[in-house]
């Protein structure tokens, strides 16, 4: 009996060993599960940055139902008066901007017109091809652009020239169609982002290498 007890004793120790190396075991390997995981996450976060770029919070769609909005002219288009989507066209040349079109029942309502970005606005103007046109400044990945919103009706611009504007707030509302509002064009928006201080708001550059000073509007107010 004395010479048994040694013996169970050792079997007991033998078995809490066990035991607890089991259970050290499958700690270890939820936190190699957990370690895996994480990699996994960090390996897909550049993807998920370029996402953020692509539709960044930080900035607030120019109208309502934005993506429900036809695009008969996009960013980088080549425009002609033979083939352009809108007829008669009097432009050619390398579209700035993006053109967004207002929807069915827009036609004879007041369409409000948001800041995209926060920023100081820099000019409030008739326009040649625009009619009533405001731009604002704004910061992109920490580089100073500006912001041009084309065909808006400008007794409706209220702001003063270099006041701050927040985003989503309203800067003014579109031209009526066809009107000196819009200089004769019909009722729609034309968003363009210029890259750096200078200001240049044209509708169209001649050469595809003058598009490189600017920024496609939809990578960052399109869904």
């Amino acid at each position: 009996m004395k010479k048994t007890l040694p013996i169970i004793f050792i079997v007991l120790i033998a078995l809490v060993i066990f035991f607890l190396t089991k259970d050290t075991t499958v700690t270890n390997s939820n936190q190699s599960e957990i370690v895996i995981n994480n990699q996994i996450a960090n390996v897909a976060l550049p993807t998920n940055e370029t996402l953020e770029v692509a539709n960044p919070t930080d900035f607030f769609p120019p109208l309502t139902q934005v993506d429900f909005r036809v695009t008969k002219k996009a960013f980088g288009d080549y425009i002609t008066p033979a083939d352009s989507p809108i007829q008669p066209e009097r432009f050619q040349g390398y579209h700035t901007g993006v053109d967004f079109e207002i929807l069915t029942d827009e036609l004879e309502t007041d369409v409000p017109v948001r800041a995209i970005c926060s920023g100081k606005l820099l000019l409030k103007q008739e326009s040649n091809g625009y009619g009533g046109l405001a731009v604002q400044d704004c910061q992109i990945e920490g580089e100073l652009v500006s912001v041009i919103y084309g065909h808006l009706k400008l007794s409706s611009i209220t702001l003063d020239l270099y006041q701050e504007i927040i985003k989503g707030q309203t800067i003014g509302l579109l031209g009526n169609n066809l009107s000196s509002e819009t200089d004769g064009e019909r009722k729609h928006l034309h968003l363009a982002i210029h890259k750096g201080t200078d200001l240049d708001v044209r509708g169209y550059v001649s050469s595809r290498a003058d598009l490189d000073n600017w920024l496609n509007p939809c990578l960052y107010v399109c869904q």
